[in-house]
């Protein structure tokens, strides 16, 4: 798609940035008197509590002073006499320093009484307790008062006004930092942090992630925007926003309270285009390829990286066998005697590890086998991705079993190396569901592993068969005797991506450019690369790969809006030599997909619609079938291993840029005139009423009520 999205004039500043600079004028804001009426109660309370405890300080102090003149003698001295008098009635005479006789009313100076006041709130326990109770309402009014009313000082998304805020504190939304939002603030955890949330394909993101009962937290540049945008979803308790703009890093704020309660990202950002000043199309408020695909990437992943520590395997013992034979929990050996074969085996426990060795005969059923006990529980298998093997084994293929307590069995062959220490890992996504009726029959109908209910297994075993699926020979397992050791057996839980990048097709291809000739001979969007767009791009996504975060790189083709409601198959390719065309819906089911599964971690593609005659078929983009299609991409580190071509080094744009004969050259190529007149120039988003609400979040083709 070669046509530039057409952006408008938006406030950069953000929350933050306002905090440490003037705000800009704008009318008066609204307070809300309701926020305002549990700290003037506290006010209140604290100073009546106050009075209460000044009087019973006085009283004491009057009562006290009586009695000490009575039976001790004492006088006030006349240096405590001094200006505004205090008569306190009811106290016997006071005599002076020189003996005089006391009278019915004494004087007493305001000196002389805040310092017995004192005297007494230290000692008094009634003055005390007023005190108290005092000092407690009038701290809870002040946190009543900063609490609410850094909210309530708040102007709503949209409006003229500018409030001074504090970064977020934590990941509750409507504290401070972040937009108000909806009815109630809501804490979010283990949320999707989405980066361009306001963008066209960062709001479909957003709408995919809800609807898989995702928490999201949308960081966006524009209050205004994200109102407009978000306006249908206001009451969508799952989703928080928080401003700040990734062109300026002063406005991410700490690390740890930007990504607090966030532990995966998303990332879709994007210049934004407009009419400048000059009357030219081109990139707004400095918001150019250089500054957001690459300067700003830069800054996300550098707070990313403070907040989100690098995700590594994690591994739990299943079974290890020890040193002690008969405390071994060992296996039990079962052959084809019980179906009438001559095959046989055993188990025992050599040196720490488990033995397994025998005899496989051809005739009859052609196996051996061991198990786990069935008695014995397994621990649930629900959070790992795959199983962990240390083995020293014999040139033969087996297979690994294992078997759920609903009858379900699912099959993984590896391979071993004779005499060779060996850890062999079996990703859950490897299995291979088996039919219930024929022992190596391929039941394709059968729920995967890896999205099967992992809690409750049966047992395990382990198969040396003449027979591999469907009745096919083993060509790997050699009939005869045989031996295999395992020392241990772990469960593996692998990381998914911590982020995926959305970032465009042919950035790859326009790396590997060198020269004018290749640039002129390739397809129109390299050779346009307007502003440099495809160079800023990968030079993006090499800040991400160097990280050291878990991720994946999704390059959509060209963006489309046709067909929008139709499900269509989906190409996952590498080496950047395809093109065609994607809709941000599919796109954003595809991100979805891609966040929660380890199979999608450490690799680069791109993707577009099946150009098949066949593509359009119901559940040719289902999850599973994405699933499948991301287990078999290579890792950007074993590229080689497949002929695919090494990633390239990212490279500055080129100095010269097309002039304007050059570019109509371009835009009056075929394909480009083929592509616009494909596209639709009404306004509507095809596959959308004009009477359907903005943001419509769906699940199994229906929407959801907000």
């Amino acid at each position: 798609d070669l046509r530039l999205p057409i952006g408008h004039k938006e406030d950069t500043s953000s929350w933050i940035h306002r905090r440490r600079a003037p705000p800009a004028a704008g009318p008066p804001l609204t307070p809300m008197p309701r926020l305002r009426i549990l700290p003037m109660a506290a006010a209140l309370v604290a100073c009546l509590c106050l009075i209460f405890a000044a009087q019973r300080a006085q009283t004491t102090h009057e009562k006290a002073l009586g009695l000490a003149t009575r039976s001790r003698g004492l006088a006030v001295p006349q240096s405590a006499l001094a200006v505004r008098p205090r008569v306190v009635p009811g106290v016997r005479g006071v005599p002076s320093r020189d003996g005089m006789a006391g009278k019915r009313a004494a004087v007493v100076t305001r000196a002389t009484f805040e310092g017995f006041v004192i005297n007494q709130l230290l000692t008094n326990p009634q003055a005390q307790a007023a005190l108290g109770a005092a000092s407690a309402a009038l701290l809870g009014g002040i946190g009543l008062l900063v609490n609410r009313g850094s909210r309530a000082d708040q102007p709503v998304p949209g409006s003229d006004g500018a409030a001074a805020a504090s970064p977020a504190r934590g990941p509750t939304r409507g504290g401070p930092g972040w937009l108000p939002w909806g009815s109630a603030p809501v804490a979010l955890a283990d949320a999707v942090g989405v980066f361009g949330a306001t963008g066209k394909t960062g709001s479909e993101v957003v709408k995919s992630l809800l609807a898989e009962g995702k928490s999201v937290i949308g960081y966006v540049r524009d209050q205004a925007k994200a109102k407009e945008t978000f306006k249908d979803a206001v009451n969508v308790k799952n989703l928080a926003f928080r401003q700040c703009d990734v062109t300026k890093p002063d406005t991410l704020g700490d690390s740890a309270t930007l990504f607090e309660g966030v532990s995966q990202l998303v990332i879709a950002l994007g210049p934004v285009y407009g009419k400048l000043p000059s009357g030219e199309f081109g990139p707004i408020d400095g918001l150019t390829p250089q500054a957001v695909d690459y300067e700003g990437v830069i800054n996300v992943l550098n707070s990313a990286k403070t907040a989100m520590k690098p995700n590594t395997p994690t591994t739990d013992k299943l079974f290890n066998w020890g040193w002690v034979p008969d405390q071994a929990d060992l296996w039990t050996n079962f052959d084809d005697v019980i179906m009438g074969g001559t095959s046989a085996s055993k188990v025992e426990s050599v040196g720490g590890s488990m033995k397994w060795s025998g005899k496989v005969i051809a005739e009859g059923g052609g196996f051996c086998g061991m198990r786990s006990d069935p008695e014995k529980p397994i621990k649930s298998l629900q959070p790992y991705d795959a199983l962990k093997m240390r083995i020293r084994g014999d040139g033969n293929r087996y297979k690994f079993t294992i078997q759920l307590r609903n009858g379900t069995r699912y099959q993984c062959p590896f391979d071993t190396t004779k005499g060779i220490l060996q850890d062999i890992e079996l990703p859950f996504s490897s299995f291979v569901g088996l039919s219930s009726k024929k022992a190596n029959e391929v039941d394709y109908n059968a729920i995967p592993l890896s999205e099967a209910d992992r809690s409750d297994i049966a047992f395990m075993n382990v198969v040396l068969s003449k027979f591999e699926f469907n009745g096919f020979p083993n060509r790997a397992g050699i009939p005869g005797e045989f031996s295999l050791s395992i020392d241990s057996i772990d469960a593996v839980a692998k990381p998914a991506p911590q982020i995926v990048m959305v970032t465009s097709a042919a950035v790859e291809r326009n790396a590997r450019i060198t020269t004018k000739e290749q640039r002129q001979a390739d397809i129109p969007i390299v050779q346009l690369n307007p502003q440099g767009i495809l160079n800023w791009k990968y030079k993006g996504e090499a800040a991400l790969r160097d990280s050291g975060l878990t991720y994946s790189v999704i390059r959509p083709c060209g963006l489309t809006t046709l067909n929008e409601t139709t499900e269509f198959a989906l190409d996952l390719l590498q080496g950047d030599r395809v093109s065609g065309a994607i809709s941000r819906k599919e796109i954003a089911s595809l991100v979805t997909s891609a966040l929660s599964t380890p199979t999608a971690d450490g690799k680069t593609f791109e993707v577009r619609r099946s150009e098949a005659r066949d593509a359009v078929a119901v559940g040719a983009a289902s999850r599973s079938v994405i699933l499948q299609k991301l287990q078999t991409l290579v890792k950007d580190t074993d590229r080689y291993k497949t002929g695919l071509p090494v990633l390239p080094m990212a490279v500055d744009p080129p100095a010269e840029e097309l002039s304007k004969e050059e570019t109509q050259k371009v835009l009056d190529d075929p394909r480009v005139k083929a592509q616009r007149k494909r596209e639709p120039t009404a306004t509507q988003v095809a596959g959308r009423a004009d009477d359907e609400p903005s943001f419509v979040v769906y699940r199994n083709g229906k929407p959801i009520p907000a």
